[in-house]
């Protein structure tokens, strides 16, 4: 029988202040959900489709939200296999509280080399954590879907030959300086550093598996856009027209999965001799 992974998803915003009621229909719409479904679906497809990448069952994935928002934090992070931070329409460098005890908490993890992956503003904070600097990004904002290739690197830990992979977007900052010790593992011509790995413990994804398993959520985050003029109308309009595009989401969730169950490490270790 597959493990089943027990992970913390520090959540880093609460969706639900920024989706209209009417997409609700009986349906939660948070990180946590999203995540949860995202991952149960990957986990129940045909063989098939699981190879190369699992040659068995791969985990059931069993996720507990906490708002960090609230500053609610996991009692023993023991009871754990990893954490998740999640995605958030803050920014890394907002003078808050809670951002502030967040990168302490990442610091933490780090320390004690606890399997954490980051999605967007995940990415960024355990960038920031770390040393980096994270600002908005003087080449624009990324929305929608996009693509990000990978390095030499990335494919070695990945295990692929595949030259790019696609995702959802939604992030006006970028990480611009690179803490020591992280490996880059894809690029692209708008957002140097698309995903990062740090041996043994740290991946993180600048775009959005969740969001490409339920592109509709995004569509509502456009529009909360526009509203509230976020972003240029031409950018949100582009946006929307390749909303529907396929990704490659289910793959990076299998890597999400490998990360946890220690498959990278196994890798990354064999890389660094």
């Amino acid at each position: 029988m597959a493990r089943r992974l027990r992970i913390a998803v520090f959540e880093c915003e609460r969706l639900v202040d920024h989706l209209p009621p009417a997409l609700h229909q009986g349906r939660v719409f948070s990180y946590l959900t999203l995540l949860q479904r995202a991952f149960d679906h990957v986990s129940s497809l045909p063989p098939a489709q699981l190879l190369p990448d699992f040659s068995y069952s791969p985990p059931s994935v069993a996720f507990t939200g906490f708002d960090v928002k609230a500053e609610k934090y996991p009692a023993d992070l023991m009871n754990f296999e990893g954490v998740l931070i999640s995605g958030s329409l803050s920014g890394v460098y907002d003078e808050e509280p809670w951002i502030k005890r967040l990168l302490k908490e990442i610091n933490f993890l780090d320390k004690q080399k606890i399997k954490t992956c980051g999605i967007s503003f995940g990415h960024q904070a355990i960038a920031k954590a770390l040393g980096g600097t994270v600002k908005r990004n003087p080449k624009g904002s990324e929305v929608s879907v996009r693509s990000a290739v990978l390095t030499c690197k990335g494919k070695e830990l990945l295990g692929t030959s595949r030259r790019e992979f696609k995702l959802h977007y939604h992030h006006n900052d970028a990480i611009i300086d690179l803490p020591p010790d992280l490996w880059v593992l894809a690029y692209n011509n708008v957002t140097k550093y698309q995903a990062l790995y740090k041996h043994p413990h740290l991946l993180t994804f600048c775009g959005h598996p969740d969001y490409s398993h339920e592109p509709k959520v995004l569509e509502h985050l456009l529009q909360y856009d526009r509203k509230h003029l976020l972003l240029h109308e031409q950018l949100i309009e582009h946006g929307l027209e390749n909303l529907y595009a396929k990704t490659d989401y289910e793959w990076i969730v299998k890597q999400i999965m490998l990360f946890f169950q220690g498959v990278l490490e196994t890798r990354s270790t064999k890389m660094k001799i």
